[in-house]
């Protein structure tokens, strides 16, 4: 009997299902099923079973790539939380039988499995509805990471997102660490700047027990609690977050910590790259802080710049906040896809714009994170 047992996918997001015919393996007992996880995730990998699914994964050497896309995969099956560093390929089957064959998967589950790989999404009852979504673009490494946490001393909710500087494993290793942290120090202490500024004083360590150096990573974070009057904003950098009123009213939160919008403030002409030239990230400079009303405030997006430069580019007058395209699309589309629907059009707008030559620095990564909060 030929079977659907496992769901794969890559560190790049490539993703793929494993029945029947499946390149060169023949699935059709338990022995082929165990031979098809042990040579692809090496002897010995590890199985890390939750609800209905058992994740499998390698255990490679360090320097083996990061899978961001499983990270999120486990994170949506979760319901939230901070998920493994997974490595390399993972592979996703149904529970393990008595007779050591595993259960099926069925489409609809394989169709599950594939949206959640792409964008991790999390409800909590009688709490806000959360997506997010990612993309590595054009560039070797995925260095955005998002962070949701809440604390249960507290009941403080914690969102953010932080975009990392560069492209290689050092920046992600940097941020998949720091956008957690944040997380956690802004719901334990309810106030998104002090919590950048816990992650200042961090970086040193950070540096020295690693020793690498990191650029710079921008973060951008937002923390809640249902009995606020208002919800609290606090970001160093150039990552975003952008709000939509139960009215339908836009707004942008934050301000760019960089050249461009330092030129637009005195009215000078902005080069083409000095939204590249930051002012402030995690490790220097301003850290904004504000507060907003909570009337105000139906949904939030919080995003790094591969999400909102690309229509910013296109005229999407992302700037001004109002009538921007990521606040459209937040007014448009659920919460729950809205997430996918930003991270997908830049991505492809970025793609297509970047072949009008080599070199050309578009298709970034990108990253969003869309809160829904609950109705007042």
């Amino acid at each position: 009997m030929i079977k659907t047992f496992a769901f794969a996918v890559d560190p790049d997001g490539t993703q793929d299902e494993l029945s029947g015919h499946v390149g060169r393996t023949v699935v059709v007992h338990t022995s082929a099923e165990q031979a098809v996880l042990k040579s692809n995730l090496g002897p010995g990998y590890s199985s890390l079973p939750i609800g209905p699914y058992i994740l499998h994964h390698g255990n490679g050497p360090f320097e083996e790539e990061s899978n961001r896309y499983a990270q999120q995969l486990w994170t949506g099956l979760a319901g939230g939380g901070r998920a493994p560093l997974f490595r390399g390929s993972v592979f996703v089957t149904g529970r393990r039988r008595a007779d050591g064959t595993y259960q099926e998967l069925a489409r609809d589950e394989i169709t599950r499995l594939s949206g959640l790989a792409d964008s991790a999404q999390w409800v909590h009852p009688g709490g806000p509805v959360i997506s997010a979504a990612q993309s590595r673009g054009l560039r070797s490494e995925q260095c955005d990471a998002f962070a949701v946490h809440r604390d249960r001393a507290s009941g403080v909710w914690a969102f953010v997102v932080c975009d990392g500087i560069g492209d290689d494993e050092e920046v992600t290793e940097f941020v998949q660490h720091f956008a957690p942290f944040l997380a956690r120090s802004a719901a334990a202490t309810g106030s998104p700047g002090h919590a950048i500024r816990l992650g200042r004083d961090a970086v040193p360590d950070w540096k020295e027990s690693t020793d690498s150096w990191v650029a710079g990573t921008t973060a951008v974070v937002v923390t809640w609690h249902p009995t606020w009057t208002g919800l609290r904003v606090g970001w160093a950098g150039d990552s975003r977050a952008y709000a939509i009123s139960p009215t339908g009213l836009g707004e942008l939160l934050t301000t760019d910590h960089n050249l461009a919008q330092k030129k637009r403030s005195r009215n000078l002409p902005v080069g083409p790259n000095d939204h590249h030239s930051l002012l402030s990230d995690l490790g220097y400079g301003e850290i904004g802080e504000r507060t907003v009303s909570r009337g105000r405030v139906d949904r939030l997006l919080l995003c790094s710049d591969g999400a909102y430069q690309p229509m910013e580019e296109a005229g999407g007058r992302l700037a001004g906040g109002f009538g921007a395209y990521p606040v459209t699309v937040l007014d448009l589309y659920p919460a729950k896809s809205a997430a996918g629907v930003l991270v997908t059009d830049a991505v492809e707008r970025a793609r297509t714009t970047s072949l009008r030559g080599p070199g050309d620095e578009h298709a970034d990564n990108a990253t969003a994170l869309v809160v829904a909060l609950p109705k007042l």
